[in-house]
């Protein structure tokens, strides 16, 4: 597990997180490449698509140079790519898998850490184009992100004197990779500015940087130069909800299910750009919402018409969601009046739901997950309340399936300064309360006395695991905006943010009561749970069984353990004594042979 770092205003900037690679579906579409090199024909029979070059790397590298200014990483030729701790694997690109090749930088291999990197593989001249003045540069991709690591396609259309660079993978999280890695992701770059008008020496150059070293890989494959289609915008960017550093609060971001009370007029939003070689008139955006029942809108924004190269942005900011629970289905599309070349990248689906009770910010299906090691941790999401008279009774979370059954965790709310105003009883959790990647199993863990809500305020809900040999991993599902999304690290005793959105959230329903804990085995308690001289931990059983508890510290190291033997049904109690205990935290686990529970005592250094 490496450490992850991050640059904001307020918190700290250190943050460490463990990721499952995600499984993303990928809505690009790749034109189909061969290793055809340059077409010598004259310009009119180049078509709009026509691949005008290719390079798959199945001869080698053809040609290809590397530089290396800074550190031990190399870009190099591979067919087995990088197979190493969380990176992405092998890239499972068109052409090289299985058993062809590809280029690879790999730092996870090669580097050290704390030591800078920089390496650049630069094609050969590309000559026979000058006639084309707009062209697209496509590639196959994987990349795992850790610390700001920069992946950049830099082109030159005067034979490498002058160079215009295109970063990519800047919105990829600390610790994630490209979506559906290790499976290819197709990146589509329109680099006509920096062929003006056309020209007759082109090379494009892979620059590899990290600062820090040690860190993960970029593999790329099928590269492809393609003549721009006359007509064929691009929807780079979409939302149903928008915020950013510079608002206030977090009322406009975009939560994933709104609670009836919850309901706000949503900011959709688009950026267009005109990939094409032709002006585009009247472009707009457009948002369909397909509802539940009737509740079906299709919004148009205000247009204009947008040259070739040309990038801008559309709003609306009138829908308000009735007040219909359900799922809302968003596709959100580029149109303009003429006919579109290619419509593959004019849409994006996106989706929302309404409900009662519930308020969230994850996806609902667990892409990852998150611990602390043996640390303590809280980790949860900022919410912004625009309703009057909610009352908050219950913080949901879901788990994945590396927590340890029998672990403890609660969960609380906490004001805008970050003060704790309501923690839960200790949960004890259970073999059914894990997820597997892509499953959405919540946990609905009742406050120990509802929260009442003001209007108008942000509020923070989260998971508390109080650390020790018992680990909690907390699901993650989706991406964060910076600073809405929270870790608190006990090992480090400060706060920090993460781009991996927790799968916590709120519940407004009256009915979540603490008797939903009641399943939990024995239903232990401790009174007093921190405690000088002695704790007396009370439990239950409901049938005669066969009983043992151990108690261990926060290493999980066993401090004492006993055999009860044959116990009858009713309440007993065990008297743990703090004389002999050194100051700090300790869990004291009952079990039958089949089940356990948890129950969570600080022996006090306060005399």
């Amino acid at each position: 597990m490496r450490t992850l770092l991050l640059s904001f205003g307020c918190l700290a900037t250190l943050y460490t997180v463990a990721q499952r690679p995600t499984h993303s579906s990928l809505r690009s579409e790749k034109l189909p490449i061969t290793n055809v090199g340059v077409h010598e024909d004259h310009e009119d029979t180049r078509a709009g698509g026509d691949v005008l070059w290719s390079e798959n790397f199945q001869n080698g590298l053809g040609g290809w140079t590397v530089n290396t200014p800074a550190g031990s990483v190399v870009w190099q030729l591979t067919s087995s790519g990088n197979t190493g701790g969380y990176t992405p694997g092998p890239l499972q690109s068109t052409s090289g898998y299985p058993g062809g090749s590809w280029i690879m930088a790999d730092s996870d291999a090669q580097g050290s850490a704390g030591i800078s990197e920089t390496s650049t593989i630069t094609s050969p001249a590309i000559t026979g184009l000058d006639t084309v003045a707009y062209m697209l540069l496509q590639f196959e991709q994987s990349f795992r992100q850790l610390n700001d690591d920069e992946t950049t396609v830099e082109v030159s259309g005067n034979g490498g004197l002058n160079w215009t660079s295109y970063p990519v993978n800047t919105h990829i999280p600390g610790n994630q990779s490209t979506p559906g890695a290790p499976g290819a992701q197709v990146i589509t770059l329109n680099i006509s500015e920096a062929l003006n008008g056309g020209s007759t020496d082109i090379r494009i150059r892979f620059r590899w940087h990290s600062d820090e070293g040690y860190t993960y890989s970029w593999q790329v494959d099928d590269i492809a130069l393609i003549a721009a289609h006359d007509n064929d915008l691009t929807l780079t960017n979409a939302t149903w909800s928008a915020w950013d550093l510079d608002q206030p609060d977090f009322l406009n971001l975009p939560y994933t299910v709104y609670a009836e009370s919850e309901l706000r007029p949503l900011n959709f939003r688009g950026v267009i750009t005109n990939n094409g070689s032709q002006p585009q008139t009247n472009v707009h955006m457009q948002v369909v919402v397909d509802g539940p029942g009737s509740n079906d809108i299709t919004l148009t924004s205000n247009s204009r018409s947008l040259a070739p190269l040309e990038t801008d942005s559309f709003f609306i900011d009138t829908y308000q969601p009735p007040v219909v629970s359900g799922p809302y289905a968003i596709t959100i599309s580029a149109v303009q009046d003429e006919a579109e070349d290619q419509l593959s990248d004019n849409d994006a689906d996106l989706a929302f739901a309404v409900d009662p009770f519930l308020f969230a910010r994850d996806n609902g299906a667990l892409d990852g997950d998150l611990a602390k090691g043996t640390d303590e941790y809280i980790l949860g999401n900022w919410f912004h309340i625009n309703g009057f008279n909610n009352e908050l009774t219950a913080i949901e979370v879901a788990l994945s399936d590396r927590s340890d059954i029998g672990a403890v965790i609660t969960v609380a709310i906490y004001d805008e300064n970050l003060d704790q105003l309501q923690e839960s009883e200790e949960y004890t959790i259970q073999a059914g309360d894990l997820n597997a990647e892509g499953e959405g199993n919540f946990i609905s863990v009742p406050l120990s006395s509802p929260v009442s809500l003001t209007h108008d305020k942000s509020y923070f809900v989260a998971v508390h695991h109080y650390g020790g040999a018992l680990e909690v991993w907390t699901g993650t599902s989706g991406i964060s905006p910076e600073q809405t999304s929270l870790v608190y690290d006990g090992g480090l005793a400060d706060w920090f943010f993460t781009r991996s959105t927790p799968m916590v959230r709120m519940n407004f329903d009256p009915t979540a009561t603490t008797e939903e804990q009641a399943a939990t085995p024995f239903r232990p308690t401790a009174a007093p749970s921190l405690f000088t001289d002695a704790s007396v931990v009370r439990y239950e059983l409901q049938n005669n069984e066969r009983m043992q508890w151990t108690l261990t510290d926060v290493s999980g190291r066993i401090v004492e353990s006993k055999d009860l033997g044959a116990m009858g049904t009713g309440i007993h109690q065990i008297e743990v004594a703090g004389r002999s205990l050194a100051p700090g935290a300790y869990l004291l686990t009952l079990s039958d042979g089949q089940q356990q529970a948890v129950v969570r005592l600080v022996r006090s250094s306060m005399n």
